[in-house]
């Protein structure tokens, strides 16, 4: 009996030494698997946080081009290139700025800078000689003026053509060893040479890199500046010649002429830009109450200068510019107005409209918006000599009477 009772706790003993065991190595097991997991996932945060770090390191290669601009003075610095087959290799994102040119500010400076030795060329290609104005609905090919990475588009244009001057105008290149290898480019313009109404063009320069040995890819930065030409003042010279002009500051207020016997003509110019309001200028002026051009009542020139010819008016300019004579002999005797102007034209020469005639800029600013406006002519005809005259005679025939009268009213006494 006790040999049995023996017999079974040494078994089950045996059989508890054997479960020890089995949980043992299961244990063993489940640490080595922990610490294969735990590995595991740090190895997966390592490789992540590498991805991350590359991929930061891709983002620190995209670089801008360095625009600053200074009164009408733009400097553009663009950044060393980075050899073929680095991350980020092609993102150089471009620059864009604008300047304003007006009557007090006539001169404007494009200087380009490169820290590498890569080409730096002008935009347009032939700056010499051509900018970027607005592309129109029919115009060519762009060509140069096509920016890569940036909505600008124009085409391109010359400076005399699109100011309206009669002058040669260009950039002009300076040559001096200070700014080799670097490109600097200077306008000048002169009073005479701002426009009828507010123009818009764009230059700059553009970084070509080679991204391999044969030179079949490229790229380039490119730094852009749009310039904004203010448009002149109406203005009334000479002879009463007056020269509209439709810019946003450009009529401030009204234009006044006189018109006497020694001053008997009215010039008036509209340009190719204006038109002359009411139509029927010839035989009719706006109230001279009115300021609306467009809008106003309209009177006749009979009314206050009863022996009125059409005749009196002429063409002049091929037809931009319209002539008043008022013969000497046929001034009123009393002082009289009208008001006539110049009126903007809805369409250009060539057909577009003015609302189409700008650079096409959807996502980046620089362009002005146009705002045009009308030039208002207030005319006063003086009182004839001869009228002045009379009226200074019959004054000086009542005072002489009225002398006479006294001295003998005196003499009676």
């Amino acid at each position: 009996m006790s040999l049995n009772i023996m017999a079974r706790s040494g078994s089950i003993r045996q059989r508890h030494g054997g479960l020890g065991s089995k949980a043992r190595k299961l244990a063993a097991v489940g640490v080595v698997g922990v610490l294969l997991f735990s590995r595991g996932q740090a190895v997966a945060d390592d490789l992540h946080e590498g991805l991350q770090n590359r991929g930061l390191q891709a983002q620190q290669k995209v670089t801008t081009v360095a625009l600053s601009v200074t009164g009408t003075t733009a400097k553009c610095a663009f950044p060393a290139t980075r050899e073929a087959g680095e991350p980020g290799e092609a993102d150089t994102a471009p620059a864009s700025g604008s300047v304003t040119l007006s009557k007090g500010i006539l001169t404007a400076t494009l200087q380009c800078s490169s820290q590498s030795a890569e080409t730096l060329s002008t935009i347009p290609t032939n700056l010499a000689h051509k900018v970027c104005g607005p592309k129109q609905g029919h115009s060519p090919e762009a060509g140069s003026c096509t920016v890569t990475g940036s909505s600008l588009v124009g085409t391109e244009t010359e400076l005399k053509q699109l100011l309206g001057t009669t002058r040669e105008i260009k950039w002009i290149k300076d040559q001096s060893p200070d700014v080799r290898p670097n490109t600097q480019w200077s306008l000048a313009l002169q009073e005479s040479d701002l426009p009828l109404s507010e123009k818009t063009f764009f230059v700059g320069c553009q970084q070509t890199q080679t991204q391999n040995k044969k030179g079949s890819a490229q790229t380039k930065s490119t730094c852009t500046v749009t310039v904004n030409v203010e448009a002149r003042a109406s203005s009334v010279g000479e002879n009463n010649v007056v020269t509209c002009a439709y810019g946003k500051n450009s009529n401030p207020k009204p234009l006044e002429v006189d018109m006497t016997t020694a001053n008997n003509t009215l010039t008036i110019d509209c340009g190719s830009e204006g038109s002359l309001n009411p139509a029927s200028y010839e035989t009719q002026f706006c109230d001279p109450q009115e300021k609306d051009l467009k809008n106003c009542a309209k009177k006749d020139y009979v009314d206050i200068l009863p022996t009125f010819r059409t005749t009196w008016w002429t063409t002049e300019n091929e037809g931009s510019s319209v002539k008043l004579t008022i013969p000497e002999t046929e001034f009123p005797e009393s002082e009289q107005q009208f008001r006539l102007g110049c009126v903007p034209v809805t369409t250009t020469s060539n057909g577009a409209t003015n609302e189409n005639n700008k650079l096409h800029e959807d996502e980046e600013g620089g362009a002005e918006t146009v705002t045009s406006t009308s030039c208002n002519v207030l005319v006063t005809i003086k009182t004839s000599a001869a009228s002045y005259a009379s009226h200074t005679m019959q004054m000086l025939t009542a005072a002489s009477g009225a002398a006479a009268v006294t001295g003998l009213i005196v003499g009676s006494l």
